[in-house]
C-alpha cells in the first residue's frame, strides 16, 4: 500500500509506480517507485485514498477505509491530507493517478468531491459517511458518486439497551437511571444516534431520564466541562457524538468515576471509562463497494449499510458489563438484524 504525503508526488515517480498489489495474508507488498518497479496488474482493481485531516492515523475512518480496500484485494493508494485544503487538490492526483476508484472520507470532503465528480463525470468515487454537496451545501446526486451512508440509529439503539440495562441492574457506577449525550450538531447523522439511543435505553429501561447537549466545539477542555455539568446533574453514563471533542467528554466520565461509550469507532483506547463504542464498520463498507465495482455492479447515489450488513454494530464490552447485559443486546441485535425492531432515526 502506498502513502503518500499532501504535497506532491514524489521526484521522478510515474502512476504506474504508485500502485501496489495487497495480496490478502501476505500483508502489504512494498514495491519501488523507481524505473524497474512492476507494472500494476490490470485486472485488479485500483483504489486511492485521499484522507480526510486526521491523516492515516489509528482509530480513523481513515485506517477504516484503507483496511477495507486491503480486505478486498485491491491495490491502494492513500495520499494523507493535513488540512481541508488539501483536499480538492489531493482528490485530483488519485484522478491523475489513474484510479478506478477515488475514496473520500467524512462530510468534511463533500463539497470537494462534488468539485471533482462534475469535473470528471467518468471517474468513479465513493464518499464515506456524506453525500456529496454544491457550495451552498446543498445535497447532490452525482451519476458517478457512491454515498456510504450507515444508519446510525442501529448501533445507537444497541448501546442504548446496553447501558439502560447498566442503569437498570445498578451496575457499578450506574446509580441514578440517567444518562448523557453529547452530539456535535443536529444533523440528521447525529440525530439518527441519538435517537437509536435513546429508545435502545428506553426500551429496557422506560423509566430512565437522560440530558442532552449540543456542541460543535473541538475544544476538548470545553467538552470535559459539558460531561462534568452532566455527571454533577446525575448522569452516569455518557454518550459521545462528537468527533474531534470525544476525548474531553470521556476524560469528564473518567474522572468523575463515570462510565462512557463512544460512537464510530471503537474508542475503548481513549479511556479506561469506555464500555463500549456504537460502531459504524468503513472497512466493510469499503470492501462491499470494491467488490461491486470489480464486478461491474457499481451504484451511484445513496447506499445504506446496516446491521444485516455487518456494517453497524457494537464494540467487545469491557469487564464492567455483566455477561448477561451482553448477553440481551446480542438478543436484541439479532431482532434488528431480522427487522423484528426497527430502530428510530429521529429524537
Amino acid at each position: 500500500m502506498e502513502v503518500e504525503p499532501a504535497n506532491g508526488s514524489r521526484p521522478g515517480s510515474r502512476p504506474g509506480a504508485a500502485w501496489q498489489a495487497v495480496a490478502l495474508g501476505l500483508g502489504l507488498a512494498l514495491a519501488a517507485c523507481g524505473p524497474s518497479a512492476q507494472p500494476a496488474d490490470s485486472s485488479v482493481t485500483r483504489v486511492c485514498i485521499a484522507t480526510n485531516a486526521d491523516g492515516l492515523t489509528p482509530h480513523t475512518f481513515n485506517q477504516q477505509a484503507a483496511d477495507g480496500a486491503r480486505a478486498a484485494g485491491a491495490q491502494v493508494q492513500v495520499i494523507a491530507s493535513h488540512t481541508a485544503s488539501d483536499y480538492l487538490a489531493n482528490i485530483q492526483r488519485c484522478i491523475a493517478n489513474h484510479a478506478d476508484l477515488v475514496v473520500a472520507v467524512s462530510p468534511d470532503m463533500a463539497t470537494a468531491v462534488a468539485r471533482a465528480a462534475q469535473l470528471h463525470t467518468t471517474q468513479r468515487f465513493a464518499l464515506v459517511d456524506a453525500m456529496p454537496v454544491d457550495e451552498n451545501g446543498q445535497s447532490l446526486e452525482l451519476g458517478n458518486v457512491t454515498d456510504l451512508l450507515f444508519k446510525a440509529q442501529e448501533p445507537g439503539y444497541l448501546v442504548g439497551a446496553l447501558a439502560g440495562l447498566m442503569e437498570k441492574n445498578k451496575v457499578g457506577s450506574a446509580a441514578h437511571n440517567m444518562l448523557g449525550i453529547l452530539g456535535s450538531n443536529h444533523t440528521p447523522a447525529v440525530d439518527a444516534y441519538i435517537a437509536g439511543y435513546i429508545a435502545g435505553a428506553r426500551s429496557v429501561n422506560p423509566t430512565l431520564t437522560w440530558k442532552i447537549t449540543y456542541s460543535d466545539s473541538q475544544d476538548t477542555a470545553f467538552c470535559k466541562q459539558l460531561g462534568l455539568t452532566q455527571i454533577s446533574a446525575g448522569a452516569d453514563i455518557l454518550f459521545e457524538v462528537t468527533g474531534r471533542c470525544a476525548s474531553g467528554y470521556i476524560d469528564a466520565a473518567y474522572d468523575a468515576s463515570a462510565y462512557a461509550i463512544g460512537s464510530d469507532n471503537d474508542e475503548a483506547y481513549l479511556s479506561p471509562a469506555v464500555i463500549t463504542s456504537a460502531l459504524k464498520r468503513v472497512d466493510r463498507v469499503v470492501a462491499i463497494t470494491i467488490q461491486r465495482l470489480s464486478t461491474g455492479q457499481f451504484k451511484s447515489g445513496q447506499q445504506v449499510f446496516s446491521t444485516p450488513d455487518d456494517a453497524t454494530g457494537f464494540s467487545s464490552p469491557s469487564s464492567v458489563v455483566p455477561q448477561d447485559v451482553i448477553n440481551q443486546v446480542l438478543e436484541i441485535r439479532s431482532k434488528i438484524r431480522s427487522g423484528a425492531i426497527v430502530p428510530p432515526d429521529q429524537i
